[in-house]
Order: structure tokens, then sequence, then C-alpha cells
């Protein structure tokens, strides 16, 4: 048995997926599938003040098994969309984590987008 979210297996006699309390099905196919398992969907999480608090962050998550990866922006030809439009870093998720990624960030953080200091970045008058 299979689940056609997290495409877990399962022993036969187990009908729902503990993970993400989905249905089981015999076998998975792309009409049953969210998507295809070879290729995650990263979402964003949050932006984050800096690359060092997107990488704390980014820790975090994995050690509580959540898919995630850190997008920094920077000064180079490699990355003139996040570089020009922001300072700081973005935090992606597997898009099957999001909910879980969530909940963990809330828990550690709230909605503190600079971790490191701890609180909002204070605008200048």
């Amino acid at each position: 048995m299979f689940c056609p979210v997290c495409e877990a297996e399962y022993e036969s006699g187990i009908t729902r997926c503990p993970d993400d309390d989905t249905e089981l099905v015999n076998r998975l196919t792309p009409e049953n599938t969210t998507h295809d398992s070879s290729e995650a969907r990263f979402v964003m999480l949050h932006k984050l003040g800096s690359p060092a608090e997107a990488e704390m962050v980014n820790d975090i998550l994995g050690n509580n098994g959540i898919r995630s990866m850190v997008k920094a922006g920077g000064a180079d030809a490699l990355s003139p969309l996040l570089s020009a439009t922001a300072e700081g870093a973005v935090i992606l998720v597997d898009e099957r984590d999001f909910d879980r990624a969530q909940e963990l960030y809330s828990a550690f953080f709230g909605n503190d987008t600079t971790p490191l200091t701890g609180g909002e970045p204070e605008d200048a008058e």
C-alpha cells in the first residue's frame, strides 16, 4: 500500500497514511499521485534577514525531517533577480512539508523574520 501524497510504502492492513491522513492506494500511478516524486517542488516558507539566519532555520528544519534549502541573493550575475529585489535570503521547503515547516518555524520563532537578532528590523525615520 502506498500514500499518493508522500509516496511512502506501508504494510498491508494499514489503510491511511499516518503522516498526512490520506487513504492509501495499491500502487502509485500518475493519476493518483499529487506530483512526480522524482522532482520535488519547493515553495517559499519565509524571507529572512540574512543568509546566516536562513542557514540556521534550514538546519532546524532538516534536523526535523523537513526537506528544505536556502536561496540567498548576492551581487553577482548568477542571481540577478533575488539580489536586485531584496537583501537577505529565502528558505524554501518541499511543498509536501510546508504545513509542518510552518508549524515548526512558528514554534521556534513566531513571526520573527530575524531569528538571530530577535525582532523585526526597524525602519529608519
